[in-house]
């Protein structure tokens, strides 16, 4: 939800089935990015993987498909995968048409961050019938013959829900983020949160519910509307950005800052290091897309891989202004609880719209880099 300094991409990038080259941004010839290697391993041919990606609209995908690239010209990709990314208009029909023509091409793997859990399902399960590889993952599918990696945000807002009841002493009223309508990741955090909730208490109440589709435009515009009637709300629960909330806050000539929680990006770090802001920032991390692309490869090299019936899970962290005193009554998943600290885990000195974690260790790729 946060690179490459996107606050806002051309309708025309969003409006066809396209794939921008990232090196030269753009192709007469091909509506996806492709990322070539040579043949590894002896020789052997490439494994072509190919990305279906639907959504644009924040600064999360654009960091992520950019990490996509700079891990295909890592070992073990560089050698052995030809990568392309295929991005969609954001409507299901449109990623079930791209995901049709995708199958024409007979990639070894298919990669598909979803928007939809089930209406992709068909394709998706033409393409397992014609011997391709499938990984859905971040936004994943329900079809069996696909494989699924994600971070369960169900685990994690579980956490963040308990942080908000306990930081608000169980009681007070606090506005809710929808996400992204039709996403099906926005649904699954949103029931999370609200079970957090109960298991804190019970006591807050929901003032309003405004859908911020991860971006910080639609957040702060619908807190803005919703404060006009809720000058008391205590906090703000957003599925993308913390500060969006602390300047709707301002704006509206509220002293208070809010309790905030959001995901993990370096701006909203720093952000509610900045304005002294009780804060939970869940990080969302972009490194899901290399743990799809080495399961994919490991796939299509024939070496072990888990069943496509058990979620791989994607490893993240709640960073938190008050890590002292939060005690989780539950936390099934396991989640590391960290302290927010600039210098340490918030940089002023890199780009606020970087994800974090920005590269899983294995890869020499440096923030510079992912972010772009």
């Amino acid at each position: 939800m946060k690179l490459l300094h996107r606050r806002a991409l051309p309708a025309a990038v969003l409006a066809c089935l396209t794939a921008v080259t990232f090196a030269a941004c753009g192709s007469s010839d091909s509506d996806s990015t492709a990322t070539s290697a040579s043949t590894g391993d002896g020789g052997g041919e490439k494994v072509k993987m190919v990305i279906s990606n639907n959504f644009l609209g924040n600064d999360f995908r654009p960091q992520m498909l950019k990490l996509a690239e700079l891990t295909a010209r890592q070992p073990p990709f560089a050698d052995s995968v030809e990568l392309e990314v295929v991005n969609a208009e954001n409507t299901t029909q449109a990623q079930v048409a791209s995901i049709n023509n995708i199958i024409q091409g007979r990639p070894d793997v298919l990669l598909v961050d979803a928007g939809s859990p089930t209406a992709l399902n068909p394709a998706l399960k033409r393409a397992c019938a014609a011997g391709i590889r499938v990984i859905s993952f971040d936004q994943v599918v329900t079809e069996p013959c696909a494989w699924k990696v994600a971070q369960s945000h169900a685990d994690g807002q579980l956490l963040v829900g308990q942080w908000m009841a306990q930081t608000l002493g169980n009681r007070g009223k606090i506005l809710l983020d929808r996400g992204l309508p039709g996403a099906p990741v926005s649904r699954e955090i949103e029931d999370a949160f609200l079970e957090g909730l109960d298991v804190g208490g019970g006591g807050v109440e929901i003032a309003g519910e405004f859908d911020g589709k991860y971006a910080p435009g639609p957040e702060q515009q619908g807190i803005s509307q919703l404060l006009v009637g809720n000058r008391d709300a205590a906090g703000v629960m957003t599925q993308g950005y913390c500060n969006p909330a602390f300047k709707a806050f301002r704006q509206a000539g509220i002293s208070t800052v809010p309790a905030t929680t959001c995901y993990g990006y370096n701006g909203e770090l720093v952000g509610c290091m900045k304005e002294r802001a009780p804060c939970a920032v869940l990080a969302g991390p972009p490194t899901v897309v290399q743990i799809a692309m080495k399961l994919g490869l490991d796939a299509a090299q024939g070496r072990d891989t888990p069943p496509t019936s058990e979620q791989v899970p994607v490893p993240v962290t709640l960073f938190v202004t008050n890590a002292d005193e939060f005690r989780p009554k539950e936390n099934p998943g396991e989640i590391a609880i960290e302290q927010i600290e600039l210098g340490r885990n918030a940089y002023e000195d890199l780009p606020p719209g970087l994800a974090l974690p920005f590269s899983l260790q294995e890869y020499d790729i440096t923030a510079e880099q992912a972010a772009g």
